[in-house]
């Protein structure tokens, strides 16, 4: 009896623990298992958003989206059969191992369909979408691709767009960003990323014990980026990219009242269609020795050379050193020291017009020297040299401007107050430091004549000339113009231009210097006179050790009323009579054209 009660109670217990068990799993985790059975029943597919369009001034389509075909495969609990891989390497042209690896790449990721193959055209879609009989967990999903209509045009100055990168996934998760997500590198693709991003939708589906697609729950459609307008004129840009083609260098040309860009090319060039498409040919490019990806605009920071000669005329003549009829006399050389400093020819009797208009270096280096090197450097930061434009491109350039003291003297500018480690290594203090070497005259010379430490960048050159074209204002050079988001239009406003303390005299000089560059037949831009609107600018060809010097011309037209300032330089283009060739080119096509 005492062995059957044991039995009994045994029974007992374990039908207990058996209906404790089924209360456990039935109430107590059945919201578990309910959440379970929807993740394995209930599918969601994403729906990516279109990439916000980039227009011109004028309304006109630069960059914009595209129909692109993406094949996917649902998950099923058993692996595709390989008579599936075998179907569509033969429809596709697609080896089977790369659909595989396809396969096997990302099938990792949670519930979601494999992407199997991307941007495969309209008439395999179609053939796609006839195997889904026999194959029914294949779908196309269409996806809005990124399209440059014009291939390399315009390529520094709109970027690109590619799978993010760690490091900005990084940097943006907070902003709803995800690992596979395409955003913006280089140009306004990346600077304005935020405004052209778009927002993903999906669409939830129930898929049966085989993960094929039973019905369709709920569609979530994905939102477009807002459309930007850019200053840009398409007409100009084209000109500009036209005359520049085969030449290292850069084009700028902006409007001097509010400081729009109206065209902004850098040569050599790239396509940023391979980006979108993965090229294999994206290494050769990184590894290309001319650096085709590098916007030498608004990134390359080349010696001034004579262009430089406008700001110590201003210095000049502000400070009351010189005035127009100061005159000094060339005999083709300037002796400091035991060292010769050359002037590209003998000019005789030099004033300020004429030394501006004949680029006489002899003039220059009296001038720099009666100003000494402080009063240049602070003349040169006034109009804005040695720091960002703050243009709304990535990766500008600061240029340099070098400094006039000994390694044990401050600045008298910074005397009195904190000194900015950001205006110490612009000045070269921590360089002089390093070197223990002081700031001669010869140094002072090359300061004057825009060579030495002096670097800028052709968007630095061209805000320059900006300032004697407008009357005195330094503008902020931008892209940007207006925004679309929906239906509504928001006009983009800038700060107002800095007016600077010149005096209308000074502009005045100086303007009738430019002016005669081109008018006067001794004038190193004299070759732009035969043009049908009034020219005024300053060439310059600055010396570089180990190569040709490079080209530069920076000007404003028409003179009178100006409404254009242009600066082309020419990557070791010898001569700054060659960067007035790409010049002349570029003005006659906007005549022929009707721009001016």
């Amino acid at each position: 009896m005492s062995r059957l009660k044991i039995v009994h109670y045994f029974i007992i217990t374990c039908f207990i623990i058996i209906i404790l068990n089924l209360f456990y799993l039935q109430f107590i985790k059945s919201g578990q298992f309910r959440r379970l059975d929807l993740a394995n029943r209930i599918r969601l597919i994403p729906q990516p958003g279109s990439r916000g369009a980039i227009l011109d001034r004028n309304g006109l389509v630069l960059v914009d989206n595209r129909p692109s075909f993406n094949l996917y495969l649902l998950r099923e609990e058993e692996k595709p059969k390989k008579e599936l891989f075998a179907k569509l390497s033969s429809v596709l042209g697609i080896k089977e191992e790369m659909l595989q690896k396809n396969y096997q790449k990302k099938y990792s990721f949670g519930f979601l369909p494999v992407l199997l193959a991307q941007d495969i055209g309209r008439s395999h879609a179609v053939v796609i979408e006839e195997l889904k009989s026999k194959f029914p967990q294949l779908f196309i999903q269409i996806a809005p691709r990124r399209m440059y209509r014009e291939g390399a045009f315009a390529c520094h100055l709109l970027g690109y767009v590619s799978k993010i990168d760690s490091w900005r996934l990084e940097q943006f998760k907070g902003y709803g960003y995800k690992p596979k997500d395409e955003v913006g590198f280089g140009g306004v693709e990346e600077f304005y990323d935020y405004l052209l991003h778009p927002e993903d939708g999906g669409m939830q589906v129930e898929v049966d014990h085989r993960g094929r697609i039973s019905r369709v729950l709920g569609v979530k459609e994905g939102k477009r980026g807002a459309d930007i307008f850019l200053t840009i004129d398409l007409r100009i840009q084209r000109i500009a990219e036209n005359a520049l083609n085969g030449k290292t260098g850069a084009v700028v040309i902006l409007d001097p009242r509010n400081g729009e860009i109206l065209g902004l090319c850098s040569f050599p060039e790239f396509n940023p269609s391979l980006f979108v498409q993965s090229s294999p040919v994206i290494r050769t490019l990184l590894n290309d020795p001319d650096a085709p990806l590098f916007n030498r605009a608004v990134s390359g920071t080349f010696p001034a050379g004579s262009i430089f000669k406008m700001i110590v005329a201003a210095a000049g003549l502000e400070t009351k050193t010189i005035d127009a009829k100061t005159a000094f006399f060339c005999r083709g050389a300037y002796r400091i020291g035991n060292r010769q400093f050359q002037c590209w020819k003998e000019h005789g009797r030099v004033d300020l017009i004429k030394g501006l208009a004949a680029s006489c270096n002899v003039f220059f280096y009296n001038l720099g020297l009666l100003l000494g090197p402080a009063k240049i450097n602070q003349f040169a930061l006034k109009f804005g040299l040695g720091r960002p434009c703050t243009v709304d491109l990535p990766a500008e350039a600061q240029g340099k401007l070098p400094y006039s003291f000994t390694p044990f003297e401050v600045p008298a500018r910074f005397r009195g107050g904190a000194v900015a480690l950001g205006d110490l290594l612009r000045t070269g203090f921590t360089r002089r430091l390093r070197r223990k070497t002081s700031w001669f005259d010869g140094d002072t010379a090359n300061f004057a004549i825009g060579q030495g430490e002096v670097l800028v960048t052709p968007l630095q050159a061209a805000r320059m000339a900006a300032v004697f074209a407008n009357g005195g204002r330094l503008i902020q050079p931008h892209l940007l113009r207006a925004i679309k988001k929906e239906s509504s239009i928001l006009k983009v406003k800038f700060k107002n231009p800095k007016v600077l303390p010149l005096r209308q005299s000074t502009l005045n000089i100086i303007n009738q210097g430019l002016h005669q560059a081109v008018c006067r037949s001794e004038g190193t831009a004299h070759i732009l006179s035969s043009l049908k609107v009034d020219v005024a600018g300053k060439t310059g060809t600055a010396q570089v050790t180990g190569g040709s010097s490079h080209s530069w011309f920076v000007g404003y037209f028409p003179k009178d009323n100006p409404r254009f300032v242009i600066c082309v330089l020419l990557e070791h283009g010898g001569s700054g009579y060659n960067a007035c060739l790409v010049t002349k080119e570029i003005i006659q096509k906007m005549l022929e054209e009707g721009i001016i």
